[in-house]
C-alpha cells in the first residue's frame, strides 16, 4: 500500500537534519531547498511543500511544489504550484506512484498546478493523466561566444557524451584563439549582489508581468539559492552544486539615476537573463560588458524583444546561436478560472529557474 505524506513550511523545517531523513536511501530535497522553501514569502503556512511516497516504512518516491501567484487581467489573484521535482525510485516503478503523487498535489492545491522544464516520459504521464492543457511555449535564443563542444556534442551522440572531459579539453585550446566580438557600449553600470532603495524605486516603477515579482521576492532569491559553492546533496537527483555559480543585478546609469537593469545568473560559463526591466536596448548594449567579465562561453534568452534587440544593434555577436523552446503544462481547471486568452507572459526566472 502506498501512503503519501505532505510536509508544510512548519513540518519542513529540520527535516534535512532529522533522524528520518538520514535513513532516507536517497534524498527527497537538499538541505538549500528545505531553507528556500521555508522563506518564500508566495508559499502560505498550509502550502505543502513537499510530498513523500512511503511503501510501508520505505521512502518510494517523492514530488517538490514550488507555491506562486498570478494576477488576471482584472487583478484578481490565483495561488497555485510549481511542480518542481518529481521522482521514483526503480524499486516501486510500476506501482503509479507518480500519478498518486500528482492527485495528491492536485487535491492539496485545489488544481492549481502548472509544469514546465519536464522530460518526454514525464510529459507522457501529465498527457495520460488528462487534467493538463499546454500553453504557449517560450522561444529561446542560445548565443555562443567560445567553443562550447562540451555542451552541444553529447546532445548528438553517446560516444560524446563519454568523451567529455576530452572536449572541454579542445574547447579551452580552441578558445586562446576566438575573441569576443563585441565590446558593448560605454555606459555607466554597476554590479551589485544586494538590493538597495535605488534599485528597489526603479523597478517599482516598471510594467511587471502577471507573476510580479516584488523587492521581498528578490531579496529572497538572491539570499535563498538552490546551488552551494561547497558541496553537493549527497543521494539527490536534482542539482544542489555548482562550483561556479554567481547571481546578480546589472544596473545602467544615466545621469545618476538607474534606466535599466537586469537580473543575471552565470553557472559553468552560462549566462541566463532572468529579468530585466528598462529599455531592452539598454540592456543588450551592456551584455558584451557582462559577457567578457564573466568569460561568458555560452547565453541563453527566453525574451522576444530582448533578442530582437540583439539581432538589430548586432550586440552582442555570437559565433553561433541555436533555437530553443520550453513548453508550459496548466491544469485545465486553472486555467479555466483565470479565462481564456490570457497572456502569461513568463519570465526566464518565473517557476525555479531563478534557484537552478
Amino acid at each position: 500500500m502506498i501512503n503519501i505524506v505532505g510536509l508544510n513550511k512548519e513540518q519542513l523545517k529540520g527535516f534535512t537534519s532529522s533522524e528520518d531523513f538520514q535513513k532516507f536511501p536517497f534524498a527527497p530535497i537538499s538541505e538549500l531547498r528545505e531553507v528556500s522553501h521555508i522563506k518564500n514569502p508566495r508559499a502560505n503556512p498550509e502550502d505543502i511543500l513537499l510530498f513523500l511516497a512511503y511503501s510501508g516504512n520505505d521512502l518510494a518516491g517523492y514530488l517538490g511544489i514550488l507555491p506562486d501567484d498570478i494576477t488576471a487581467r482584472n487583478g484578481e489573484k490565483f495561488h497555485f504550484g510549481w511542480l518542481s521535482t518529481l521522482s521514483v525510485s526503480e524499486k516501486f516503478r510500476g506501482k503509479q506512484i507518480a500519478q498518486k503523487l500528482l492527485y495528491a498535489a492536485e487535491d492539496s492545491y485545489d488544481k492549481s498546478l502548472m509544469i514546465t522544464e519536464f522530460t518526454a516520459s514525464a510529459e507522457g504521464l501529465y498527457n495520460k493523466l488528462g487534467f493538463f492543457d499546454y500553453l504557449d511555449p517560450k522561444k529561446a535564443v542560445r548565443y555562443y561566444f567560445k567553443s562550447n563542444l562540451a555542451e552541444l556534442l553529447p546532445t548528438k551522440k553517446p560516444f560524446f557524451e563519454d568523451n567529455k572531459k576530452w572536449l572541454k579539453r579542445l574547447d579551452h585550446f580552441i578558445n586562446i584563439f576566438i575573441p569576443y566580438l563585441s565590446n558593448g557600449k560605454n555606459h555607466l553600470y554597476k554590479i551589485t549582489k544586494t538590493f538597495d532603495k535605488d534599485l528597489e524605486k526603479f523597478i517599482n516603477q516598471q510594467k511587471t508581468n502577471p507573476i510580479g515579482r516584488s523587492s521581498s521576492e528578490f531579496r529572497w532569491i538572491l539570499d535563498s539559492p538552490w546551488l552551494s559553492r561547497e558541496r553537493e546533496q549527497p543521494n539527490y537527483l536534482f542539482s544542489s552544486f555548482s562550483k561556479d555559480y554567481e547571481m546578480f543585478w546589472v544596473s545602467v546609469y544615466q545621469q545618476q539615476e538607474i534606466v535599466a537593469t537586469m537580473l543575471c545568473s552565470v553557472r559553468n560559463t552560462h549566462l541566463k537573463v532572468l529579468y530585466y526591466f528598462g529599455n531592452e536596448n539598454l540592456i543588450s548594449d551592456i551584455l558584451p560588458k557582462i559577457i567578457k567579465k564573466y568569460k561568458v562561453k555560452m547565453m541563453t534568452i527566453f525574451d522576444d524583444k530582448l533578442n530582437d534587440s540583439i539581432d538589430k544593434n548586432k550586440s552582442p555577436c555570437a559565433i553561433y546561436k541555436r533555437q530553443l523552446v520550453r513548453k508550459y503544462l496548466i491544469h485545465k481547471d486553472l486555467k479555466e478560472r483565470i479565462g481564456e486568452n490570457f497572456n502569461y507572459d513568463f519570465k526566464d526566472g518565473d517557476g525555479d529557474f531563478s534557484f537552478t
